[in-house]
């Protein structure tokens, strides 16, 4: 080997190191996260019980509603039974009227329409974006709170539509750089999102249909002034037979005049109004499109960050942090219903003599070639995970080992058969797979993992190549 040669070579060890390296940083932060998660979640579950008990006095729907929710928290409930609890609980609310807060009139475009004590619309929309505000408080973490205090002081400001459509973008805005930064649950961020979105699009629906009203005042005006205009032609008939009396002739045209351009100003004033609201209402058009815009991009944008998080970037199978998440699943499936499930621990032979022998591009090619014989193989809900280096795991639900060996023996023939030309030489690659399945007793996913790996063992010291199940 040349001199060249081993510099590139010592060069490429370099940077494997390096991004060994980084990747152990990667792990040792996303760990961190996932810490500091689980800590607030503790927190959450051990606190607020309290204070929800401090704020369940009486016996109204609301009050017993609220000791069924603190009861569930206490219990550890899933998040679906919680979810439905509070569903329960915004029932009782709107049912016992609780919470409701008298907003003040706005002297704005369309305060004129409003009759009697009713609140404005623009006073209704910003107490739908203080809940939503309130929403993103609760659910993101101090580092948006900033953000958040801006946006809640320009929703106490705002007094038209333009000031709730620029509010409507800077929570958009929030909400993407939320998607960007956050490491939780791609699900979980999912769904938060799209609960915000769902809000505001309700939202700016409310706002359209108060819209389609202000056009039915307009209609009524127009129907006003029809009836007007008609009366002043009748006064103006009848005090031409009244020429007899000159006084009240005079009087009369005196009257119809001052009515004539009250009307006027009427109708300039009218049409000043239909002119902004016309021009407020392709606003909230142009508005609501770029809405539904940024919320495709920013779905498109979750969706990518979440295939990067949690797929293998040199196979393109599962890694090992869409694994543990999903064996963690598979077994609280398992201890709850006894639904039960197997495991598939493949280990490619000889791996390292592959490498040493032909190289690491090789040596990677024969995994990604792994990988794409086993994927036809396996069934949807099936998962199939780089466990690292060359070891591969497969989570089978709802099989037993019986069915779990007879898959992977499927798996091991397949793979076999797989060759390489290397320099004129046949390249072959081969795989060692331990299966075991849950069984009554197993606590946690760890003791369902070591059986599978005691079984690739033994097939190692019994040749290779080979299924063993333990």
């Amino acid at each position: 080997m040349s001199s060249a040669q081993n510099e590139k070579l010592l060069t490429l060890q370099d940077q494997v190191k390096k991004l060994l390296s980084q990747k152990d940083t990667l792990l040792k932060e996303l760990d961190a996260v996932e810490e500091r998660f689980e800590k607030t979640n503790r927190l959450y579950r051990k606190y607020f019980p309290v204070i929800i008990d401090s704020v369940a006095i009486g016996d109204n729907s609301f009050a017993r509603t609220c000791k069924v929710l603190s009861l569930a928290l206490k219990k550890g409930e899933s998040e679906g039974k919680i979810e439905y609890i509070f569903e329960q609980l915004k029932t009782a609310m709107l049912k016992e009227d609780i919470g409701s807060v008298p907003g003040k009139k706005k002297k704005g475009l369309f305060s004129s329409f409003m009759k009697g004590p009713s609140v404005s619309f623009i006073d209704e929309y910003k107490q739908s974006y203080h809940d939503v505000a309130n929403n993103l408080r609760s659910n993101l973490g101090e580092k948006y709170f900033n953000k958040l205090d801006n946006i809640t002081a320009r929703i106490k400001a705002a007094e038209d539509t333009n000031d709730i459509s620029e509010i409507r973008e800077s929570v958009f805005s929030l909400i993407f750089v939320y998607i960007s930064d956050t490491s939780q649950d791609r699900e979980k961020v999912n769904s938060f999102v799209l609960e915000v979105v769902g809000k505001i699009l309700d939202i700016e629906s409310k706002l359209a249909t108060t819209y389609q009203q202000t056009d039915s005042m307009f209609q009524s005006n127009e129907g006003f002034e029809l009836v007007l205009n008609s009366e002043m032609e009748g006064l103006k008939q009848e005090s031409d037979v009244a020429l007899s009396l000159d006084a009240l002739k005079v009087e009369i045209a005196q009257r119809l005049s001052s009515i004539e351009n009250a009307l006027q100003k009427k109708q300039a004033i009218d049409l000043a109004i239909k002119e902004v609201a016309e021009k407020n209402r392709q606003a909230f058009k142009s508005g609501f499109a770029k809405l539904k815009q940024e919320l495709d991009e920013a779905t498109k944008y979750s969706e990518e960050l979440e295939k990067k998080l949690n797929r293998d970037q040199l196979t393109g199978a599962y890694n090992r942090r869409a694994y543990d998440k999903r064996i963690e699943d598979e077994m609280a499936r398992f201890l709850r219903y006894g639904t039960q499930f197997s495991l598939l621990l493949m280990d490619a032979d000889k791996f390292k003599l592959i490498n040493d022998n032909y190289g690491h591009a090789i040596g990677d090619k024969c995994l990604q070639e792994i990988i794409k014989r086993t994927l036809p193989l396996l069934r949807k809900n099936d998962m199939l995970a780089r466990y690292g280096g060359e070891e591969f795991m497969v989570i089978m639900p709802e099989t037993d080992s019986n069915g779990a060996k007879e898959a992977a023996e499927k798996i091991r023939q397949t793979i076999e058969k797989i060759e390489f030309i290397y320099k004129k030489e046949k390249v072959k690659v081969t795989v060692s797979i331990g299966v075991s399945q849950s069984r009554e007793g197993d606590k946690n996913h760890q003791q369902i993992f070591e059986r599978s790996d005691i079984a690739v063992y033994k097939a190692k010291e019994q040749g290779r190549n080979r299924v063993l199940v333990y």
